[in-house]
């Protein structure tokens, strides 16, 4: 592939964007709410620190999908496997991207780039 991106890595990097704006938009709100709730807020708050957290990893690998980074790779393999829980829809994409991504072409672009 000579550090082409194959189009399934440009898909992956956009739709963990989405994903990232999607759990930075429910932190957002969440966080928002927790001070309208004052016997929860702090566990409320805590919630929507994660749901931040979670978007910003997102947005980290959709970087490093992008570039070609081998981290990148590894840590959407482990986002994949935690994935797995989702059942059924989140299993389902969760495999999918699993089989993508233990191609053996897949696995050799990230060691070009």
């Amino acid at each position: 592939m000579g550090g082409e991106r194959p189009g399934g890595i440009t898909v992956l990097a956009v739709l963990y964007i989405l994903s990232g704006l999607f759990a930075l938009g429910m932190g957002a709100m969440v966080l928002t709410g927790s001070t309208m709730m004052p016997f929860f807020g702090g566990l409320v708050a805590a919630v929507g620190a994660i749901y931040v957290i979670i978007g910003l990893i997102d947005f980290a690998i959709a970087y490093g999908l992008w570039n070609l980074q081998p981290w990148a790779r590894t840590v959407a393999i482990v986002f994949a496997i935690i994935g797995l829980l989702g059942f059924p829809i989140g299993t389902i994409i969760s495999i999918i991207i699993l089989w993508y991504l233990f191609k053996p072409e897949i696995k050799e672009a990230f060691k070009k780039a």
